[in-house]
């Protein structure tokens, strides 16, 4: 009895002590297609700043970048990314953030917990006046990027994905990076989590890009760039994509 009480204590043990099974990659190729674009009844609050939609869709996040304090933070291939100015935070601006939210129809807010990046850029993108057929707004970036690529085998394409070791993101770009692991590349798109920004500036060796929920607010980020004017990889920010916008 007491044999079998002690190899009864060993299997316990050994069962305490298994190694937890790894969560499955999620391939692309295992996803349902996205399908069209949803219809939606939110309509921007008020007309683009200017008859130029990439003008319009800079100029609103360099003014949602103004309404939330200027929060700015640089990046460098040798040191961790160092915030230099602190910005308003998204508790101190719940109705703003719900106003990004209604733009891909969801009734959240800055008290909510939930990451809005995408709703950002989604909101800047619609207010620019860019139509759905050309980019469908989405809560998650890797969707809406996703929709970009296909969109982009067929004409009339205003958004086109590259890597980001063969192109030189402009002013009107998007930059695209994974988060949390999720491995997401162009080669890949498993819908993982992800981020992009806009870029408003380009400068020697640097660019700088605006987006949403970076360090709780809408913070400007200084990108270093390499010789060749692309972006240099990043630890803390691994791109897999800069979206060229074609747009007037």
């Amino acid at each position: 009895m007491r044999t079998l009480v002690a190899l009864l204590a060993l299997l316990l043990a050994a069962a305490c002590t298994e190694a937890p099974k790894t969560k499955p990659v999620v391939q692309a190729k295992d996803l349902m297609p996205l399908g069209s674009c949803p219809p939606s009844i939110w309509k921007p609050e008020a007309p683009p700043p200017t008859a130029s939609a990439k003008t319009s869709m800079v100029l609103l996040a360099v003014g949602e970048w103004g309404r939330f304090g200027k929060q700015v933070t640089t990046y460098s291939t040798t040191a961790k990314p160092r915030t230099e100015q602190l910005g308003i935070k998204e508790r101190d601006a719940p109705q703003r953030i719900a106003d990004y939210w209604a733009a891909v129809d969801k009734r959240l807010s800055g008290l909510n917990d939930v990451p809005w990046s995408a709703a950002f850029i989604s909101w800047d993108i619609a207010s620019a006046g860019v139509p759905r057929d050309l980019f469908c707004p989405d809560q998650r970036h890797t969707i809406y990027v996703e929709r970009i690529v296909e969109r982009a085998k067929a004409t009339g394409a205003v958004f086109i994905p590259h890597a980001p070791d063969g192109y030189a993101p402009k002013v009107g770009d998007l930059v695209c990076a994974s988060r949390e692991g999720s491995g997401t590349t162009l080669q890949n798109l498993n819908r993982g989590a992800g981020h992009c920004d806009i870029v408003v500036e380009v400068r020697p060796g640097s660019i700088a890009a605006i987006g949403g929920n970076v360090g709780d607010s809408v913070t400007k980020s200084v990108f270093p760039l390499d010789a060749n004017g692309f972006l240099s990889p990043l630890s803390g920010r691994p791109f897999f994509a800069v979206i060229e916008n074609r747009l007037p």
